[in-house]
């Protein structure tokens, strides 16, 4: 009985160690699974980010190539302006020298701003590449917001992209509009769509119930593989503690059942002796009896009957010891059978 209450038991605990582990293999592909959406996200992001990039660069090219002509178009009216202020007064000598005078001051300025332009254009450009490297934004502050602001989509002399790639498009048209307005997100993110981004936020809230409710489940399992445990502890316990016992009293029953025999034993001896002591005792009355003629009948008679009462009687006791005994024996067998 108790061997199979603890082979049921052992059964039981390693049920629930197959479950545990299955669970937690479960817990282990959730995670993987994880981890592998979170490198491709991680690989798309980078993606993104390599292809704003690239189209940032080409729009501050399309910014420097678009100031670059600008600033010859006002060099070119303000050389035509001279040239026909210098036809109208060249009959004057001073007009003249004015004018040249005008003209050389005019070509030094502009020199000098397109050197001083170019200058805080390549110090903002270090500036942009150093700031998108480390944060993910990219701005135009330190251009000519004059320049920037006074020239069009639709001047003819401009060159425009008519194709621009699919998935920079609007980023184009946003740093061309409005160059302050640029946003890259930091390293490691992207630029996704609502629906998108809904359903990524859906996706993981799935994923963390899941999680959730694994974690939940796996907890339960070993609150009740502990119970299992400390119950099947305590049934072994006091199944030992009853083997202890029953072999404690087997021992007792044991050292009672060699004492009452050897009692019983020692009883026959004596008995058996005093027997031999009887039929000698008698013998010797009866020999005495044929010896002497002279006793009286009557007392012979009595001493043979006390003699045969005694033997009897010795008989009858005997007898009694040995089903005693033998009860005994019975009795001792039946209880070293029952099951422990």
């Amino acid at each position: 009985m108790s061997e199979d209450s603890d082979t049921s038991l052992q059964a039981q605990l390693a049920e629930c160690r197959a479950q545990v582990e299955h669970w937690q293999g479960v817990a282990t592909i959730c995670e993987l699974s994880k981890q592998e959406e979170l490198a491709e996200l991680q690989k798309q992001c980078d993606q993104e980010i390599q292809s704003l990039q690239e189209a940032l660069r080409e729009t501050a090219a399309q910014y420097e190539a678009r100031i670059s002509v600008l600033q010859s178009v006002e060099w070119r009216r303000a050389s035509g302006q001279l040239m026909i202020g210098g036809r109208k007064h060249r009959m004057d000598p001073e007009v003249v020298s004015n004018d040249s005078q005008t003209l050389n001051s005019l070509t030094e300025l502009e020199a000098a701003s397109s050197a001083d332009r170019k200058q805080a254009e390549l110090e903002a450009a270090e500036g942009d590449a150093a700031q998108l490297t480390s944060d993910g934004y990219f701005s135009l502050r330190n251009c000519d917001s004059a320049s920037l602001s006074s020239f069009s989509m639709d001047t003819p002399s401009l060159p425009r992209k008519l194709h621009a790639q699919d998935d920079t498009d609007s980023l184009v048209s946003t740093g061309t509009l409005v160059p302050e307005a640029i946003y890259l997100p930091p390293a490691g993110h992207r630029l996704v769509t609502h629906g998108d981004w809904d359903a990524l936020n859906a996706q993981v809230s799935e994923l963390r119930e899941e999680v959730s409710r694994l974690q939940a489940e796996k907890e339960e399992l070993e609150k009740e593989l502990d119970t299992q445990t400390n119950h099947t502890h305590k049934q072994v316990s006091m199944l030992q503690s009853q083997v202890k016992t029953s072999e404690t009293l087997l021992q007792d029953l044991q050292k009672s059942f060699s004492q009452s025999q050897s009692a019983v034993q020692s009883r026959l001896a004596e008995l058996s002796l005093s027997q031999r002591r009887m039929c000698s005792d008698l013998s010797r009355l009866r020999g005495e009896e044929v010896e002497d003629e002279g006793v009286d009948s009557s007392s012979a008679l009595a001493a043979s009957l006390q003699g045969a009462h005694c033997e009897e009687r010795l008989r009858i006791e005997i007898i009694n010891l040995r089903e005693q005994l033998d009860g005994r024996s019975e009795e001792n067998g039946v209880r070293c059978s029952c099951p422990v």
